[in-house]
């Protein structure tokens, strides 16, 4: 898996990149570091683009991967846009959303445009862009 982000200050911004296979340990590392980040703020919305990404995890694995998330304070205080195109990152990306607390907090889409609406910033496309 390769993994690249960006805090985008300004924005209350919090931009991720995955392509590649992932694994749910690859998944928790990459969480780790962001949010051990000092400019990482919990309250900053986010993206993570999933479009190259495919998934080598198991519903069983994704399942204590969300319940990790829920529980940590940093985490479920803002808007998260998944953007995804492969049918089972897909999959497990409602799965994912489904194991959160306040659902409404994770959005997935095929578009850019789609989750620069759901986050309520549209200047997400200054940092992707629709393929």
């Amino acid at each position: 898996m390769e993994y690249t982000y960006q805090i985008i200050s300004e924005h209350q911004l919090v931009v991720e990149k995955l392509t590649g296979e992932v694994t749910v340990e690859e998944l928790s590392l990459k969480t780790q570091t962001v949010f051990s980040d000092p400019l990482y703020v919990p309250t900053y919305n986010g993206v993570m683009d999933l479009r190259h990404a495919v998934s080598r995890m198991t519903k069983v694995e994704l399942y204590g991967f969300a319940s990790l998330i829920s529980e940590t304070e940093m985490f479920g205080k803002s808007k998260w846009a998944i953007i995804a195109d492969d049918p089972i990152v897909v999959a497990l990306s409602h799965t994912f959303q489904h194991r959160m607390p306040d659902q409404t907090t994770i959005g997935i889409f095929c578009t850019i445009e789609a989750a620069a609406d759901f986050i309520d910033c549209p200047e997400l496309t200054n940092y992707l862009q629709d393929e």
